[in-house]
């Protein structure tokens, strides 16, 4: 868990470890740069809500953080009980404070530590908090000093293959100051230091790479460029703005880290795997990453002991430079790094069960205008459920769906035209000769191998029944995905009352989708639905009359007519993107037909008389809806589209 969506150094750290891993772990965190980069790293993220950074910039930050800390400690207690990870990994102070409220029946906790604590009050609550983790990491060994000592060193890593050592440039020399425009990297010492440096090397130049950091930083940037003009730095300074660091080091005679306490300092490293050597702040995190063999040290914030230090390391350069990559290569390597974190997490996790081999099983899935899901579907099936194979009917997909399934090694079935869901997922299903067959939207994405466990118990010779895992959305909340009859007196009291205002027991047993343990239920939302394959294939599974909706309530209807149950069961759970791909080709979301097709299904399968009271049921939940929005003022727009289907439903039924 990550507060941040940012991408800086610490969430750049988060991405590398992460990455190592045997295992694709689940990363929550608000969505933005940090998100996105890990999506397409293959990790599974849950987004977040996005909340302010600050701690202590005003009265508002005070008062607001511990409301912050509270919501975030409830969206994880939230995960911990739907995603059952082995391990939580709270990277950062406040994903701490969020953990500490867990309790005992938490995961084990790994408390990564990136920072510097900042100030007294914050400190002892941190310190606390951390005395409650199972394991403490922190990424230099002054991050761990100021919190108390007792835990384990990991360093960040640097990629070797990326930062390759060469000679100084034979060009005047440059000193680069790299990383992001923010006041507390101190670039303004920099240039100071540099107009100082530059009275005994007339050449020199100063290249200062990289982003400012929000509007501060673009004041602060401004500033940098107009002391730049000033006749003793007129034409030696360039503010290049975001580079890529490797090039820039391999242009650089030497790095210049200017910040007076910096936790680690990634650039330091980095400097160091290109062979370049390094004038550091003897302070924090740096000082742990340079030694005099490839760095010259100054006091912190003295730009005339900063510019000694440029002119010593210039004057040096080649031999500090020869010593700078080996000691990136002893200390810093992103292999090593990934290892050894590797191997801390085991030592935290529980001791796997023992558990037989999986079933055959088939993961059956409809495309129609889908590769961009399709692919994020496979990858993750492949990853935790690597013996099932994968088969992927095309409805008439105008894009590459078809050749992204094959691409990533599912069987394929081509329909040529848009036939329907119930018929296309029918003929996956007759394709299907596996023991075990999960209907699967291709929007899904699977988080662990939890299926598989379903898929034992289907094998094992329990009671025929139609399984449903608890299906999450992207913010981490679950979808209702399993459903009471229509009609029934849960449904009635769902329409009286909005979930989230009922009282606990009366939630749980209304609303099948908050149990904590597995229970029958009425019927589930087909965008995950796992069943022996022979009894699929002897309920059809759908309805090939429906084109489109409703298919998914009629199954579970009929099914439980035949004494098939469905059982949801939150020991499994998958996440559902929602990315229908219905929705474009109605220009919205279709109430009109939804409301239809539901009121044909329950009159069919249940009698008019079960209908009626459904609508009435339905029409009920909208309404009641709309008042509280309206008093919460919030919008309305969609619960008044689905009552006004409604009625034009049983307008057309009645005409």
């Amino acid at each position: 868990m990550s507060y941040s969506g940012l991408l800086g150094g610490a969430e750049r750290f988060l991405l590398d470890m992460a990455g190592g891993l045997a295992d694709t772990p689940s990363l929550a965190c608000p969505d933005g740069p940090l998100a996105e980069r890990a999506r397409a790293a293959g990790l599974h993220v849950i987004e977040l809500p996005e909340r302010r950074l600050e701690l202590r910039a005003g009265l508002r930050d005070r008062v607001g953080a511990p409301l912050r800390i509270a919501a975030l400690a409830r969206e994880l207690r939230g995960l911990v009980r739907d995603l059952r990870p082995d391990i939580v990994v709270a990277w950062g102070i406040r994903p701490l404070l969020a953990a500490a409220a867990l309790g005992r029946e938490r995961p084990p906790l790994l408390f990564q530590h990136n920072d510097l604590l900042p100030g007294t009050a914050i400190a002892r609550a941190v310190r606390a908090a951390a005395r409650r983790a199972d394991a403490v990491s922190t990424a230099s060994e002054c991050i761990l000093r100021e919190l108390g000592g007792e835990g384990t060193v990991s360093y960040p890593g640097v990629d070797l293959e990326r930062f390759q050592p060469s000679p100084p440039p034979s060009a005047p020399p440059e000193v680069l100051l790299l990383g992001a425009i923010t006041a507390w990297k101190r670039p303004e010492l920099a240039l100071e230091a540099v107009a100082l440096a530059s009275r005994e090397l007339p050449e020199l130049r100063l290249r200062i790479a990289g982003a400012p950091l929000g509007a501060e930083g673009e004041q602060l940037l401004a500033t940098l460029r107009r002391r730049a003009e000033q006749p003793d730095l007129a034409g030696r300074v360039e503010l290049a703005g975001p580079v890529d660091s490797a090039d820039a080091l391999a242009g650089a005679t030497c790095l210049l880290h200017c910040a007076d306490r910096e936790p680690f300092g990634m650039v330091v490293a980095e400097a160091l795997a290109a062979g370049r050597p390094v004038a550091v702040p003897a302070s924090c995190g740096p000082a742990e990453i340079a030694d005099p063999a490839c760095a010259v040290l100054y006091e912190p914030g003295n730009a005339h002991a900063a510019a000694r230090a440029i002119t010593d390391v210039i004057e040096n350069a080649t031999e500090l430079g020869t010593a700078a990559r080996p000691r990136a290569e002893k200390l810093f390597d992103l292999q090593d790094r990934q290892r050894d974190y590797g191997q801390l997490l085991e030592k935290l996790s529980p001791p796997p069960a023992p558990r037989h081999p999986p079933p055959a099983t088939a993961l059956v899935t409809v495309t129609h205008n889908s590769a961009h899901h399709l692919e994020r579907l496979i990858k993750s099936a492949t990853a935790h459920l690597p013996q099932a194979r994968v088969i992927a009917v095309d409805s008439g997909s105008s894009d590459d769906s078809a050749a992204t399934a094959r691409r990533l090694g599912a069987t394929v079935i081509e329909l040529g035209e848009n036939v329907g869901f119930g018929r296309a997922s029918n003929a996956g299903v007759a394709a299907a000769e596996e023991e075990v067959t999960v209907l699967v939207n291709p929007d899904v994405e699977l988080v662990d191998d939890s299926l598989a466990r379903l898929a034992e118990q289907l094998a094992a010779g329990k009671p025929d029944r139609l399984l449903a895992p608890v299906v999450l959305l992207p913010d981490g909340s679950r979808q209702d995905a399993a459903q009471a009859e229509p009609g029934s007196a849960a449904a009635a009291a769902i329409a009286l009352m909005p979930p989230a205002a009922m009282p606990g027991p009366l939630r749980r047993a209304a609303c099948p989708w908050t149990a904590d343990g597995p229970r029958r239920v009425g019927w589930a939302v087909g965008c995950c639905v796992v069943g022996r394959t022979s009894t699929l294939k002897q309920l059809g599974p759908f309805d090939e009359r429906i084109f489109l909706y409703g298919e998914d309530l009629e199954l579970g209807l009929r099914a439980a007519d035949a004494g098939i149950e469905t059982w949801f069961h939150p020991e499994a759970r998958v996440i559902h993107h929602q990315a229908h791909s219905s929705l474009p080709e109605f220009g919205g979301e279709p109430t009109e037909l939804l409301a239809k097709q539901r009121r044909a299904v329950v009159a069919e399968r249940r009698g008019r008389a079960r209908a009626r009271l459904d609508d009435l049921l339905q029409a009920t939940t909208f309404a009641d809806r709309i008042a509280l929005k309206t008093l919460t003022r919030h919008g309305t727009t969609r619960e008044r589209a689905q009552l006004r289907a409604l009625r034009v439903a049983r307008k057309q039924d009645t005409g």
